[in-house]
């Protein structure tokens, strides 16, 4: 029963997170999202396997800039683009100068201001600068770890904060819901894939897990300031500034 339960959770997450087709009706209580954070690390790793895979493809016929362009656009297309429109909403919102109640009204709001535009144009010439500048030994690396490290900083910024909007909306499904027992998984998953996959000695993928769980639990700490608490999307801002901390840190760690 608990595994039919761990794996009822795994195809929630794949659902949820990503645009990958799994036609299988899930009946899900509110606990499942919570408990099923620990696996956001293992969708990092599918995420970014399948992004390695279109990257790989596009190496075979197009010089390794357009590759670079075409792997960062299909990891968009495997997310819906959700963590990326969480991104720009953030930055509207927080950025605004308003008051805490007008900046939770202007990230609801489906229409993209110049913050938001400046913050997804500046992450996402910086993800690619990155990978193009990069030993491209090194791209498959970063192509993977990124998308593990991104999804592994979410776990502990929903487990140690509370929602803004009082548990409502789909960020009020994990935040404040995520347990210990559900980080120490997303963690153990996040260091096991780091190693295996990455290439990298124990103390790097120690020291990049480090580095993407505070930044993502300092961004977290900001916003609670400035805001009381967590959305939906400031979650998704995490995954993806914690993908450009990671590009850098490989980047910086290949010279």
């Amino acid at each position: 029963m608990i595994l039919i339960d761990e794996v009822k959770r795994f195809v929630l997450m794949v659902q949820f997170m990503t645009r990958i087709p799994v036609p299988v009706n899930i009946h899900a209580g509110e606990g499942d999202f919570g408990k099923g954070s620990r696996y956001f690390p293992v969708i990092g790793l599918i995420l970014g396997l399948l992004v390695y895979a279109v990257y790989y493809g596009s190496l075979r016929e197009l010089p390794e800039e357009i590759s670079v362009l075409i792997a960062i656009a299909a990891s968009y297309a495997l997310t819906g683009c959700m963590h990326i429109d969480g991104l720009a909403d953030t930055f509207d919102g927080l950025f605004s100068a308003r008051s805490r109640d007008k900046v939770l009204d202007i990230m609801k709001d489906s229409r993209i201001g110049t913050n938001g535009v400046l913050a997804v144009l500046f992450v996402v010439l910086f993800k690619a600068l990155f990978l193009m500048e990069m030993d491209p030994l090194f791209v498959p690396t970063a192509l993977i770890i990124a998308h593990v490290m991104g999804r592994w900083a979410m776990v502990p910024a929903m487990a140690f904060s509370r929602s803004a909007r009082d548990g409502k909306g789909l960020g009020g499904l994990f935040i404040g819901r995520v347990k210990a027992l559900d980080v120490a998984v997303a963690a153990a998953f996040t260091l096991v894939f780091g190693y295996f996959f990455s290439g990298f000695s124990y103390a790097h993928v120690i020291w990049i897990a480090v580095i993407s769980a505070l930044s993502g639990l300092s961004i977290t700490g900001y916003i609670h300031w400035r805001i009381g608490g967590m959305t939906g999307d400031t979650v998704g801002s995490i995954g993806e500034i914690t993908e450009l901390i990671s590009y850098a840190y490989v980047f910086m760690a290949t010279r």
